[in-house]
């Protein structure tokens, strides 16, 4: 759809004047053109003005302006040079966990172990003796890897969390090489780091909960289960399991850092470390305490058919009640507020509630029959 026209439509809709318009408008091309155009979840032709019109005349008019005034005010629009952004953000915040260590095992100041041979002898040996572990396609491990070309080897970078023995061999036989060649001949070949490195977590359940039964579940479990056996064999007896993410909740930080905790006083087969390029502000959150008439939109223009056994129910403020207005360029998460992404699936459902997405989500899960 020609810009002008898209503007012109959504002018009509808004009943925008003259003076109102050229202010919004200004605002929009500068977002359109920066960041919203970009969204991946977008088809050929049917890009940011389309999907805004669309959306926007599923609100009744007097419910518009809070709808607009939602994304003029509250959305946050993670674009794709920020992502890589946060990625070129993970190798210092890695490192300086590392570092941190190193001086507390040390007994000394943080800052003595910059210039310390000995030091910086004992933290290119963690770095050789580390392993970096995609936890999800959106990890951008390619990225993450081009990023760090010199401080890390090709050998040191895993694309997915499940590795076969035959794999884990394969990166031992590597390591003993680094380990050769950098003059560690006396250390042995055993990984005492595992950093598992993911794009955005924003509830923390994904990553760590226990759940029926008292039973741990997630990614950070499942990854402990499936290499507890190969302690002493590939991985060293006191292996740190680090857990980076680009981006996060601060919810998500809380939780997990508690979850983890408890994990590691139940498990107590690895230590572990959790680190972040950037963390979201709580006061970006929307839930109800936030202004009247946007809870009123958002429970109002709620579809109940979306809900799944993956979302649960009353998902308006998003799963898990996370309440975010977050959406990334390649996906907007679920933990998002429904009216961004959510899509009604029924004919069924009533007009008056059937949901027409801004930035439409591609579904992890699908449910059969």
């Amino acid at each position: 759809m020609k810009a002008h026209l898209a503007m012109r439509l959504l002018a009509d809709l808004m009943d925008w004047d003259e003076t109102r318009a050229t202010e919004e408008f200004a605002w929009l091309r500068l977002m359109v053109n920066a960041k919203y155009d970009h969204y991946q979840g977008y088809s050929p032709g049917a890009r940011f003005y389309v999907n805004l019109i669309s959306w926007i005349g599923q609100f009744r008019p007097a419910d518009r302006v809070t709808a607009y005034g939602f994304i003029r005010r509250h959305l946050v629009f993670v674009s794709q040079s920020e992502m890589h952004h946060l990625v070129a953000l993970s190798m210092p915040a890695i490192q300086r966990v590392m570092r941190t260590e190193l001086a507390k095992s040390l007994d000394v100041p943080i800052y003595k172990t910059w210039g310390n041979r000995d030091s910086e002898k004992r933290l290119a040996l963690m770095g050789i003796r580390t392993l970096y572990v995609a936890l999800s396609d959106g990890a951008k491990i390619d990225v993450f890897r081009r990023d760090n070309e010199g401080v890390i080897s090709t050998e040191q970078v895993v694309a997915a969390s499940e590795i076969s023995n035959e794999k884990w061999q394969k990166l031992k036989e590597a390591l003993r090489e680094r380990l050769d060649a950098s003059g560690f001949v006396a250390e042995d070949a055993l990984f005492d780091r595992v950093c598992l490195i993911d794009d955005f977590t924003a509830s923390g359940a994904t990553l760590i909960r226990n759940g029926d039964g008292g039973q741990w579940k997630g990614k950070i479990p499942t990854f402990c289960a499936q290499n507890a056996s190969r302690i002493g064999h590939f991985l060293a007896a006191d292996c740190c399991i680090h857990v980076h993410h680009y981006l996060a909740s601060d919810r998500a930080t809380n939780l997990a850092a508690t979850s983890v905790r408890q994990y590691g006083e139940a498990a107590n087969a690895f230590r572990f470390a959790l680190t972040f390029s950037a963390v979201l502000s709580e006061q970006i959150v929307v839930n109800d305490g936030s202004p009247n008439d946007l809870v009123t939109l958002l429970r109002q223009y709620y579809d109940p058919s979306i809900e799944d056994k993956h979302l649960g129910k009353d998902v308006w403020f998003g799963y898990r009640q996370c309440g975010l207005p977050v959406v990334l360029y390649h996906n907007t998460p679920n933990n998002s507020v429904a009216i961004l992404w959510a899509s009604s699936g029924s004919k069924n459902t009533p007009p008056a509630h059937r949901m027409t997405p801004l930035f439409a989500r591609k579904k992890r899960h699908a449910d059969h029959g």
